[in-house]
């Protein structure tokens, strides 16, 4: 046994051969303080288990026995220290890892409980007890886990929601003995709970039950937002895009049933030419994007629907989820586009009006270098009495009539009403053909017109001009273009003259002079 003997103040004045050994010096150090050797020293007993720093820094568990005497100049204390066997040491070890892990176990927020390799109970905290007020007198270390399950499911007062009870017992402890198991379960007083047992190395388990209660209606309440929702709401997987799940109007929008749906992708619905851009702004989304681009999609109908979309970046775990909101804006596009086309358009007859038709000839001169365009003045002849004779209504009535026969002999090309009774028609890339669309115009007009039963008779004169002979303006065209229809009307209306053949007898008629 090793024997110290240490002065008032705490300073080692003797130690027996045993504490050199076990201390590692061959004599006493000088000034040696009890405490490096001692940490909880002074001892609160003559006799306790104390905490002892050996040879090299080793610590370890004593027995320890102080003894205090008064001697002639001093007040003395021997302390006898006894090593503790390997066997207490280890059983020693194992009740204060027991002692912590104890105390971990009650510090976890969960309900927890620890069982052997034999699924029998070994620890568990409070809150576990607290959740199951069925078995909590029943637990007891060495009792088995399937035991505690049957005492439970014959008491009546079962937490858990239980149909056929051999089933669920039969279920439930497959379930325990796999490496990692993990449910929802349902209590019967509306709580949830999530059942996470894990199989340890030394065969034993760990199981954990975690109220979700607050989590379950957190997801409620955001499957009501979603199914809900009255705009068509799409999620997607982020790398995939696969459509994962789709609400209620999402289905009612597209047309499609869930099946369908849930098997396509979220570039599925668009038209062929922007699938691909669409999936590629989605897989680079870096977070949140506001809709800003109109995007054209079909629908289960074979219709096609102009839409916005907005989408989230959401993040479940290390999964990226994309959750896209669709908004219907075909019904402003095809407002914004009937409103842009009356706009380029005469109300009357539907032809492009003055605007359009000298933003047409403009982008024709352009884009043709200024040459093989050319330009068609028409002004009727005779629709003067109409309007004098059958009123206005039956000349807008001749009006829409004439515009149909305009179209039909210009052979596609643009025809554009000017104002009143004047037209125009613009040819791009012209090639000989002006004489055949001219007297093809003039032809239109040979048959009448039927106003109430009474049958009208109109003509048209025309004037054309081309480029680059006679301009490379569109204002130029135009101008000579009219020019050429006065001759026309000079020469007896109800014929067409080209500006170039005018200016040439012009010039004939000048030298004649």
């Amino acid at each position: 046994m090793a024997a110290l003997v240490v002065d008032a103040a705490g300073v080692v004045v003797f130690a027996n051969a045993g504490a050199c050994d076990l201390f590692a010096f061959g004599e006493v150090p000088p000034d040696l303080a009890i405490s490096a050797l001692l940490p909880d020293w002074p001892l609160q007993a003559t006799v306790s288990h104390a905490l002892v720093v050996a040879a090299g820094g080793d610590r370890r568990n004593c027995q320890v026995k102080v003894t205090t005497w008064r001697s002639a100049s001093d007040e003395l204390t021997a302390i006898l220290i006894e090593p503790e066997s390997q066997e207490r040491q280890a059983a020693v070890a194992a009740r204060d890892a027991n002692l912590r892990l104890r105390y971990v176990i009650e510090m976890l927020p969960e309900a927890v409980c620890v069982f052997d390799a034999n699924d029998r109970y070994v620890l568990w905290n409070e809150k576990y007890a607290e959740l199951y007020p069925d078995i909590a007198d029943h637990l007891k270390p060495g009792t088995a886990f399937e035991d505690i399950l049957k005492i439970s499911l014959a008491s009546g007062r079962m937490p858990e929601v239980v149909g056929d009870k051999d089933i669920w017992l039969r279920q439930r402890m497959r379930k325990f003995r796999q490496p990692v198991s993990q449910e929802e379960q349902q209590l019967r007083d509306g709580r949830w709970l999530r059942h996470d047992d894990r199989r340890t190395p030394d065969g034993g388990a760990i199981g954990m039950r975690i109220d979700i209660s607050e989590l379950k209606q957190r997801e409620e309440w955001l499957s009501q937002l979603f199914d809900a929702n009255p705009m068509p709401m799409l999620l997607c997987d982020g790398t995939s895009l696969d459509i994962l799940q789709a609400n209620r109007a999402a289905l009612d929008f597209y047309g499609f049933d869930a099946a369908t749906l849930l098997s396509s992708k979220a570039c599925g619905m668009h038209v062929e030419s922007e699938a691909d851009r669409f999936a590629a702004a989605l897989l680079e989304l870096e977070g949140d994007c506001e809709a800003r681009t109109v995007w054209r999609q079909r629908i289960a109908d074979g219709s096609e629907r102009h839409v916005l979309v907005y989408v989230r970046l959401l993040h479940e775990g290390l999964e990226r989820r994309l959750l896209l909101t669709i908004a219907d804006v075909s019904d402003r596009i095809l407002a914004e586009a009937e409103a842009n086309r009356l706009a380029a358009h005469d109300m009357l007859t539907g032809l492009p009006n003055r605007m359009c038709f000298y933003k047409a000839l403009g982008e024709a001169l352009k884009t043709s270098g200024g040459k093989g365009v050319a330009v068609f003045c028409l002004d009727l002849d005779g629709f003067k009495p109409v309007n004098d004779t059958f009123g206005h209504a039956a000349g807008d009535e001749v009006l829409k009539m004439v515009a149909e026969r305009l179209r039909g002999a210009a052979r596609e090309h643009m025809v554009a009403r000017l104002g009143g009774d004047e037209f125009a028609i613009l040819m791009e890339a012209a090639d000989g053909n002006i004489g055949d669309v001219a007297r093809g115009c003039i032809a239109a007009f040979k048959s009448s017109f039927f106003i109430g039963g009474v049958a009208v008779d109109i003509g048209i004169s025309i004037g054309v001009s081309s480029s680059p002979e006679d301009g490379q303006s569109g204002e130029a065209l135009v101008q000579e273009a009219d020019r050429a229809l006065y001759q026309a009307k000079a020469s007896g209306r109800n014929t067409w003259r080209m500006a170039a053949s005018v200016r040439r007898r012009q010039a004939v008629s000048r030298r004649m002079k």
